[in-house]
């Protein structure tokens, strides 16, 4: 396996490394990036393992990996900047901001969105293999049509479904009150400012610089079939806000330095609001926050967006942040796709790496 450990030529933390090639091996993870964080500093960065199979790329710290819906957490951000500027109200009903809506839709506020309660159709459709597309004849128009025209999946407000037109939804918001597309806003307020330089709104045809190719191992019955296939998931411009954004774990860990360190969020409140997760309506935890996913773990309620089930944020109340990426598709299914969609994630593969720098505090 190959190894490219640590920066600034920092020892190598070999209890660490064999925590991770355990993990890569217990779940096939041909390659992974990790950081830890705390105190708005990075205490290690790690890239392990292969890049790409075929050509027997090494991961290095300049790996970039889909994080799939791990993109959220950025929107969630992006909602609560206009929030701080005074231009979103998250109880404000959709049909301020958005015309030409159904008129199931007009009442829906923006939180239902963005804690994906709202009850809408999905403008997606997946094949059993990974693939993903758009409804209708599969252009942006043709998809709206058909998403306005079908019936609501639940009332609003009355269950959950993690259904993509949500923050297809929130993106027009964003690039109506940011007067921009919500991917430039976003590179704007958080990759510029964060320093995030190897981070891309992209899917998988279009060439990005020291990409870690991503791989799966199920068949197109969706069955477990034991080989490394790869897997190619292109997300359309209008739910790039749901997923398509590629990073690299160092780039994470600046964001997440400068998100705990009031860079992109001015208010601790905003923060609170942003990680509030917010009850069910049948009384169970809640599951979301504003687009960030909210794990239960024996340290409470933990900020853990999450992305392909094989890419994984997690922010502890003591202050330290993991970052943990990898190029398997499902490589932590029993954690994610495993957990019924209205139950709480499990992060315990995180919690054990969590231990390990919990013991050297």
């Amino acid at each position: 396996m190959t190894m490219t450990t640590n920066f600034d030529n920092k020892p190598a933390d070999l209890s660490l490394q064999q925590l991770l090639t355990d993990l890569m091996e217990k779940r096939r993870v041909p390659g992974l990036q990790f950081a830890a964080i705390r105190e708005g500093k990075i205490l290690a960065l790690e890239a392990l393992g292969t890049a790409d199979l075929e050509h027997d790329v090494p991961v290095s710290h300049e790996s970039v990996f889909s994080i799939n819906s791990m993109t959220k957490a950025f929107t969630g951000v992006a909602l609560m900047q206009l929030v701080e500027a005074g231009l979103l109200d998250l109880e404000a009903p959709i049909g301020q901001y958005l015309e030409d809506l159904p008129a199931t839709w007009l009442s829906i506020t923006v939180r239902q969105l963005a804690t994906l309660t709202s009850g809408v159709p999905e403008i997606m459709e997946y094949s059993p293999e990974g693939s993903a597309r758009l409804i209708g004849d599969g252009d942006e128009e043709g998809a709206w049509a058909a998403v306005y025209a079908a019936p609501m999946q639940f009332e609003t407000g009355r269950g959950y479904n993690y259904v993509q037109t949500n923050f297809a939804l929130l993106g027009k918001i964003i690039d109506q009150l940011a007067g921009k597309p919500f991917s430039a806003f976003i590179r704007e307020k958080q990759f510029d400012v964060a320093g995030m330089p190897s981070t891309v709104y992209a899917d998988d045809r279009d060439i990005i610089r020291h990409r870690a190719n991503t791989y799966m191992s199920i068949d197109p019955n969706g069955e477990p079939n034991g080989r490394f296939d790869n897997s190619f998931i292109n997300w359309p411009p209008i739910v790039r806000t749901a997923a398509g954004l590629h990073s690299t774990a160092a780039d994470l860990a600046s964001w997440l330095i400068a998100l705990r360190g009031g860079k992109l969020l001015r208010e601790q409140s905003s923060l609170d609001e942003l990680w509030a997760p917010v009850p069910q309506y049948t009384g169970e935890p809640g599951l979301w926050g504003i687009g960030w996913i909210i794990a239960q773990s024996p340290s409470g309620n933990i900020p853990a967006p999450g992305g392909g089930a094989k890419a994984q944020l997690a922010l502890y109340p003591n202050g330290l942040s993991l970052v943990l990426l990898t190029n398997m598709l499902g490589a932590f299914v029993t954690e994610h796709m495993g957990v019924p969609a209205n139950k709480p994630m499990d992060i315990s593969f995180l919690d054990a790496l969590a231990a390990h720098y919990n013991r050297e505090s």
